[in-house]
Formats: structure tokens, sequence, C-alpha cells
């Protein structure tokens, strides 16, 4: 499949220099607020704000301009709403960074490890949480606070949350049982990222313009192939990227013993002498991730993985003909770069 340029599509980079000013404006004036509270938490505040302007690529937001374009309304309609939206991508992986005792996000300190060098690591972490909900409470401010079809939107928010929710859990408890076979980890992979990823931002914006109902089912199949082909993107980069590429370890997955579809399909096409191995070191923090990481090349499992992701981005775009031809390009954009990254 044809590939893009290395740096971000055009869109995306036009929507972070317009997104970052207004995201911090909007962090500033909730920082203001807090000065006359008896308890001073603009500290805390102050590592949030960085923890939510740190770089991230701001595909979520984007999405949300887009679905709002592919439905005819006006941008501007939907920009409070798209803010809302990386706010609400923050919460997630705050509490995300938490559960998963990483320290390292976007090249930086994870919140509940920056908190925690000045106020413990239980207390950071609770502060850490915290401020995560926070940051979803302005999240359904500003989608609420939006032009068009406001209640709409925030109900749709709401049910793309319980999956958010429903699936981090299940992503949680999977690696207290057996390897999940690959339908179970797609399942799991659905809930927690594919759906919030890519089909409720569009379908948020869509639906604050007013869309019909043939927009949103165009949208819905774009959205939900390339939300696989992300995860899966994503696993590989949690495994094989380079931490000073993607600015976060890639050994920590192997390590909790998260239940990847790159792992199941690695489990059932690799040897089984290396299959046993594989599964001896899931979830030791003590295993060597570099032997873990050649079972899997050896398997097969990561070129198979690419090649599914490549399949799946060709369906989403497959599904951008009706929409006009400025959206489809710039969703085209977004696709091949979601996917490029685990290149």
């Amino acid at each position: 499949m044809p590939h893009p340029s290395p740096g971000p599509p055009a869109y995306l980079a036009d929507y972070s220099r317009a997104c970052d000013p207004r995201l911090r404006e909007f962090l500033d004036r909730k920082g203001e607020g807090l000065a006359s509270l008896p308890v001073d938490l603009r500290p805390a505040h102050a590592l949030l704000r960085d923890y939510a302007l740190r770089g991230g690529k701001r595909i979520r937001g984007a999405l949300v301009l887009l679905g709002c374009e592919a439905a005819g309304g006006a941008r501007e309609i939907a920009f409070d709403a798209s803010l809302g939206i990386e706010l609400l991508h923050a919460y997630l992986l705050i509490h995300d960074d938490f559960m998963d005792r990483d320290e390292i996000r976007r090249g930086g300190p994870t919140l509940h490890a920056s908190l925690a060098k000045t106020a413990g690591e239980h207390l950071g972490g609770s502060i850490a949480i915290l401020l995560g909900s926070l940051c979803e409470a302005w999240a359904y401010e500003l989608v609420l606070s939006s032009p068009g079809r406001a209640l709409e939107a925030a109900r749709l928010l709401t049910e793309a949350l319980q999956q958010v929710i429903t699936g981090q859990a299940l992503d949680l408890l999977a690696p207290l049982g057996p390897p999940l076979a690959a339908p179970g980890v797609l399942e799991v992979q659905r809930l927690k990222t594919g759906s919030y990823s890519f089909e409720m931002p569009l379908r948020l914006g869509a639906t604050l313009a007013g869309a019909a109902p043939e927009v949103l089912a165009t949208l819905e199949r774009y959205a939900r192939p390339l939300g696989q082909a992300f995860q899966i993107a994503d696993d590989l980069l949690g495994t094989f990227g380079a931490p000073e590429m993607t600015g976060k370890p890639n050994a920590s997955d192997l390590r909790e013993g998260k239940r990847t579809l790159l792992l199941a399909r690695a489990l059932e096409m690799a040897t089984p002498a290396d299959a046993a191995a594989l599964r001896a070191g899931l979830g030791n923090p003590r295993a060597d991730a570099e032997e873990l990481r050649a079972v899997i090349e050896r398997s097969g499992a990561a070129r198979a993985a690419r090649e599914t992701a490549d399949a799946l981005c060709q369906e989403s775009l497959r599904a951008l003909a009706p929409l006009p031809a400025a959206v489809a390009d710039h969703l085209r954009d977004i696709a091949l770069f979601s996917i490029a990254r685990a290149r």
C-alpha cells in the first residue's frame, strides 16, 4: 500500500496549531479558578497543564472537525467539542499510565510520576487519578457548550466511555487468565480503543452538525476497520517501537502480559518450544524482553500483523468514496499516517 511522508498530514498539523493555543487558554482559565481555594492545587494543575499540552498527534480532536465537515457543518460548530475530546484523551491516558505503572509518556514523565516526586507514590497517584477525572468533567463541559446537537453528542460520549471503561477492565483482568485467542483480543481492543479513537470523534462532530444517517453510516464503515488497524499498529509499536521515537517504553506490554493480537498470533504461529518460552515470559517483570521479541519475530506474527493492519486500512479507505473530496482526502491521509507509525 502507498505510504505517506514521515511527518503528520497537513490537516493534523494545522489542527494542532489551532487547537493548542485554545486548549492552553482553557486550561489557564481553569487554573485561575483554583486561586481562591483553601488548599493550593495550582502546582498540581501546572503539572496537568504540561501533560495535556505535551505533544500528541491530536488525531481525535481533528476527527471531530472532519466529522462535522463531512456532514456539511462549519468546523467552528465542533471546535470546542474537539478540545473536549483531547481532554477526554488526556483523562484516559492519565488513568491508563497509572494502572500500567508507566513513568514515561510523550517523552516526559507521566502525571502520577511527576506528582509522586513531591507527594509520594500513593498520594501522587491518587491526585493524578482525580486530575484525570477533572479532565473528563471538562470534556463534558466543552461538548455540552457546543452549538448544534450538543445533548445528543454528549450521549454518544457517555456510550463510548462505558465501552472504554469496560474494555480497560477486561484488559487489566485478562493477564490473570490464559492467553486470549484472536477473537477475544479483538473484542477487548474494540471496546477499549477502537470505537473511541476513530468512530466516536467522527460521529460526535457529525452529530453536532446534524448529519444524515447515510453520512453516519459512511463514517462508521471508515472508522471501524481503521480502529482495529490502529490498535494493531499500536501493539507493534508497544513491542518493537524505539522509546526515543514513541516517547514510552517498549517492553511494558510483554512484561505485564498484555493480551494483544500480536501475542495471540505469535502463540498460534510459534514452534512449541518458542510458544512455551513466550508463555513463561509473559507477565514476568524479569523476563528478557529482547528474547520475547525475537520469538514473536521468528513466529511470523509481526509480519502477519502488519499485513492485517494494511488490509484493514485499505477496507477503511474504500469506504470514503461517498464523502466530499476534501474530507475524504484528509481522512485518507490520517488513516495512512496512523498505520505507517508501526513500520
